[in-house]
């Protein structure tokens, strides 16, 4: 039986060998002037060791990041509002360090590209 941590990293390895990734990815990589994978393995770790009252604060810190990538997106990229707020949502669970957060940026991005918006 593989850990969590094992599985988290078999999933960022398909997200690195993956030729498209989801366009909030680049986003938030351009916004945050930082690589994404790093970003997340970065705070899954930071959330793991954590106990409840940090665990609190890194939520509301992800929260935070959230919002303002969400106006960064509608200032700077002149993104409408929908698309940004879908952009930045999907990120929040990756910014919690939270492996389920690729499939949910992804599941965003097919929606988004579906409506004609990425």
């Amino acid at each position: 039986m593989q850990s969590k941590i094992e599985d988290f990293s078999v999933e960022l390895e398909a997200y690195e060998a993956c030729k498209s990734k989801p366009k909030s990815f680049e986003l938030y990589e351009e916004y945050s002037q930082r690589d994404i994978v790093e970003t997340i393995q970065i705070r899954k770790e930071a959330y793991e060791k954590a106990d409840l009252k940090a665990r609190e604060e890194l939520e509301k810190e992800a929260k935070i990041e959230v919002e303002n990538f969400h106006i960064w997106l509608e200032s700077v990229k002149k993104l409408a509002p929908f698309a940004a707020h879908y952009y930045s949502i999907s990120l929040k669970s990756l910014l919690l360090g939270l492996p389920i957060g690729v499939q949910v940026a992804q599941l965003f991005y097919v929606v988004l590209e579906k409506l004609g918006i990425s």
